[in-house]
């Protein structure tokens, strides 16, 4: 008998995060895991054929076997159903799990080198102390824009709430920092979003098509 925890992404199969041969080892690193589980800025979305919102959950499983009794759940409504196996799994226990937010910021390769919001953090502090420095951080749909005379950084998000949610997650960053030449203007206007685009291309270099396109989807 193999027992393992998994990770589960909207109900289906991940990965292994651990393996062993007995009950009890298993839901010793199932807790161990869900203790170590700190996610600063937790994952909402996922790209996958569109952007959809993504739920994790870490399971405790073992093979299916003839009697095996199958967990009474509730669904979103309150309505209670018997849990179906999950392939060829029973799971004995769950709980909610996060991972970590990476992002694709502009100069970086968005398959391979994607920061965490640290690196997106340390974008934005750049000078932030600095007298008379002001900085404008602005969502243009999918892309949060942090800009001023001497700097321009962009950071594309999956579509525009995850662009709003980093934007506000940021704010509340500077804000308990106490930097005050950080200007936080918000989702842009028809009119600024013409104006921003402007920026983004004389910055980037993109075609126009790119730079309008208002989420990661392929």
């Amino acid at each position: 008998m193999i027992y393992r925890v998994i990770l589960v992404a909207n109900g289906k199969y991940k990965k292994t995060l651990h393996r062993c041969k007995t009950k009890e080892t298993a839901f010793m690193n199932y807790h161990l895991l869900k203790e170590k589980n700190k996610v600063f800025y937790p994952r909402k979305f996922l790209n996958n054929n569109g952007i959809i919102p993504v739920k994790y959950q870490i399971c405790v499983s073992k093979p299916t076997e003839e009697g095996d009794t199958f967990r009474l759940l509730r669904d979103e409504y309150g309505k209670t159903y018997t849990e179906k196996p999950l392939g060829d799994w029973t799971i004995l226990a769950s709980d909610d799990y996060e991972i970590e937010e990476t992002f694709w910021i502009y100069g970086y390769d968005p398959k391979i080198n994607r920061p965490t919001i640290t690196e997106v953090v340390k974008k934005l502090m750049v000078g932030a102390h600095a007298k008379k420095m002001v900085k404008q951080i602005i969502v243009v749909y999918n892309k949060l824009i942090i800009h001023n005379e001497d700097q321009f950084d962009m950071v594309i998000c999956k579509n525009t709430e995850d662009a709003q949610r980093l934007h506000h997650t940021l704010a509340k960053i500077a804000k308990k920092q106490k930097i005050k030449s950080l200007l936080f203007m918000g989702t842009s206007s028809d009119v600024m979003v013409s104006r921003m685009y402007d920026e983004i291309v004389l910055e980037t270099g993109w075609d126009i098509k790119k730079v309008r396109r208002t989420t990661t989807r392929p």
